[in-house]
């Protein structure tokens, strides 16, 4: 009887187990291809950050921010990284079904136009009247509508060319148009990689034109929020720590990144991962506060300009959009 008890317990626990585990898989997108912005994850899963959470991550890639985005917004990923501006249109447009950031990471907005010497666009206003091109579900391209009204550009002389992410750089090297939008590492890299001379090629960002504003978060689903908390802030710790040991040692996390993307340049992708860590990541106020939170003041100001750029019907508050609630420890958070 004392057997059968403990053989009845046994299968009672293996099947409690088997529950708990299918419950930890999550679904995560990426905001780009497989390339060294995302490199941080898979260094975080290679060292089993996420497993010693009690979480399995599944990471797909995704044609920008919009489409990560969407997908999160929609309940079909439970975590989400990309523009905290495309975001937070997207809650105030879909209050009921609204993300939420929940892990500040670009503290330097690295969206750009690009573009090549001879095009001969050497301020915004030299922008009215040309051909660009862009990706319908990228930040940069949501977002242009705000930068020309900041930066004096004649939005409706400008001609467009639309392709998936992975496509943008090609329609400039074919000059099919004279500039393209985008993070300045994605399109930096992906244009040397086809030979062009760095000294050729150009940008003109956003921030210049006064839009200070935050750039990629994480971000989780509001079913995630709701009703597994534990599995957001196991997810935050976890990712965070990739990212500080990325920033510390980025060709351990490339060589992570090869193993699912065997096909990547290491030295441009480690170059790309260095580019972000210094540009978007490393600023006096993540040198300060550490990364994942935001200055309040700062974060409510670029919200309302965001929002006024947009015309949105409804402005979200800074709470609508962004919680420290899962924040990790600070040396976890400490720039390495």
């Amino acid at each position: 009887m004392l057997l059968l008890r403990f053989a009845v317990w046994a299968l009672f626990v293996a099947a409690s187990s088997s529950v708990a585990f299918a419950q930890s898989e999550f679904r995560f997108s990426l905001a780009a291809p497989l390339d060294g912005s995302n490199a941080a994850y898979f260094l975080a899963e290679e060292k089993g950050y996420y497993a010693r959470e009690g979480i399995k991550i599944s990471m797909d890639a995704s044609g920008g921010s919009g489409e990560a985005v969407t997908r999160v917004g929609s309940g079909t990923y439970d975590f989400g990284v990309g523009d905290v501006n495309v975001l937070m249109e997207f809650i105030s447009k879909n209050p009921a079904a609204a993300p939420k950031a929940v892990y500040m990471l670009y503290y330097r907005s690295p969206l750009s136009v690009a573009s090549f010497s001879k095009a001969g666009i050497a301020k915004p206003t030299d922008l009215n009247g040309k051909t660009l091109g862009g990706s319908l579900t990228d930040g940069a391209y949501k977002l242009f509508p705000a930068y020309s009204k900041f930066a004096g550009v004649k939005a409706d002389t400008v001609k467009w060319k639309y392709g998936d992410l992975r496509l943008r750089e090609a329609m400039l090297l074919k000059g099919d148009v004279e500039g393209i939008l985008g993070f300045d590492s994605t399109m930096y890299f992906n244009l040397v990689r086809q030979g062009i001379p760095a000294q050729d090629i150009k940008f003109m960002y956003y921030s210049d034109a006064g839009l200070d504003i935050y750039g990629n978060a994480l971000f989780a689903s509001k079913k995630i929020l709701e009703s597994n908390p534990n599995a957001v802030r196991g997810f935050v710790n976890a990712s965070a720590k990739g990212w500080h040991d990325a920033i510390a040692n980025p060709a351990a996390a490339i060589a992570a990144l090869k193993k699912r993307a065997s096909l990547i340049d290491e030295k441009l992708e480690t170059e790309k991962l260095q580019w972000l860590a210094k540009n978007q990541i490393t600023t006096a106020e993540s040198k300060a506060d550490g990364m994942g939170g935001e200055r309040a003041d700062r974060f409510q100001r670029s919200l309302d300009t965001v929002a006024a750029a947009f015309e949105l019907a409804v402005k979200p508050k800074a709470s609508d959009v962004y919680t420290a609630e899962f924040l990790p420890a600070a040396e976890v958070r400490r720039l390495p």
